[in-house]
């Protein structure tokens, strides 16, 4: 499948690898307006000079393209994702879908109008230990989930840029990763959002860069989710620090350490079992790109298309609002 790349600096690099690296694309333009960002990626993997472009409007005349890999801010995804989808192409954006709801639903009315495929890049789910822990609770390993507690905690200075100007950087640009994986881990949906947000003195993000968001889960369950992305001294994991509860235990997860703590006797814990981490083949952004061109090849939809992730994207605006109003906040719908 012939792609077009659009970003190729900071994340976009990690694109152009998975890119470069995957037997089932070919890159056929890169685009960036930076001169240097474009000259250092076509250098590194090779690719003739004339592969460059500093604006969408010259890749999409001059080059014919199957598909769309848009790596930008999200303020733009709306418009990237649908120039190439009113020019025929497939598209897979970047998290978030975009930056406002109003652009997440225009995105999906573009995808219905023009019959186009688009996906978001949900990435975190396909990491040896959130795969896992999903694997666990599909399989009944637990039972029932009723309560998850998530934290994450890290502390990343982007140097500036979009993210420290952001007025909720941690819930927009970061936390979509660990609302998915809510969804995903457990296979539920959230219905409702009630959290406080706030900025520590020491941290150099404009807006609130920590949070705590509770939701309100299909079935009952309920969702307890604590976040900072200026925490100092002591980090966690990326995928965040987990404890899911069932009605026959409790998955953890924490550092790459798996446990399923088994008590099927009230609250008596009978077993704690290691579980070894079993990987996706192949894993994050090459699992994204592998599921898109099997899916657009066979005529299905991708696990993480504009539909699906309007769960996820949900979750987000519902806890913006929420930390806004401090008032309880409904799942947006489509």
């Amino acid at each position: 499948m012939r792609f077009i790349q659009v970003g190729v600096g900071g994340f976009g690099r990690r694109w152009a690898e998975a890119l470069a690296g995957s037997d089932e694309a070919e890159v056929v333009a890169l685009v960036d307006t930076s001169e240097k960002a474009l000259a250092a990626c076509r250098e590194k993997h090779g690719y003739p000079e004339g592969i460059c472009h500093q604006a969408l409007e010259s890749a999409l005349e001059e080059v014919e393209a199957d598909a769309l890999v848009c790596v930008v801010p999200p303020q733009l995804h709306r418009r990237i994702s649908c120039a190439a989808m009113e020019a025929g192409l497939d598209v897979i954006t970047e998290k978030p879908m975009a930056g406002s709801i109003q652009d997440c639903r225009a995105m999906l009315e573009c995808a219905e109008r023009t019959g186009r495929t688009c996906a978001v890049s949900q990435n975190y789910r396909y990491r040896p230990e959130t795969w896992t822990m999903a694997e666990l609770v599909r399989r009944g390993e637990i039972g029932a989930v009723g309560q998850v507690r998530l934290d994450f905690f890290m502390g990343v200075d982007f140097g500036g840029g979009f993210r420290h100007e952001m007025d909720y950087p941690l819930l927009v640009d970061m936390s979509i990763h660990h609302f998915d994986l809510i969804r995903f881990i457990t296979g539920l949906d959230a219905l409702g959002a009630a959290g406080w947000s706030w900025n520590p003195p020491w941290s150099n993000y404009r807006g609130d860069a920590s949070c705590s968001v509770l939701f309100e889960m299909t079935g009952g369950a309920r969702a307890l989710y604590s976040g900072s992305w200026c925490s100092k001294g002591r980090f966690g994991d990326w995928n965040g620090n987990w404890h899911i509860e069932g009605e026959l235990g409790t998955i953890t997860s924490s550092g790459g350490d798996i446990r399923i703590h088994r008590a099927s006797k009230l609250y008596e814990v009978e077993e704690v079992v290691e579980v070894e981490a079993t990987a996706p083949s192949p894993e994050g952004q090459g699992f994204v790109l592998h599921d898109f061109v099997r899916a657009v090849e066979a005529g299905e939809r991708p696990a993480t298309d504009l539909a699906d992730n309007f769960g996820s994207i949900g979750m987000v605006f519902a806890a913006v609002e929420a930390v806004r109003s401090g008032a309880r906040a409904e799942i947006p719908g489509r």
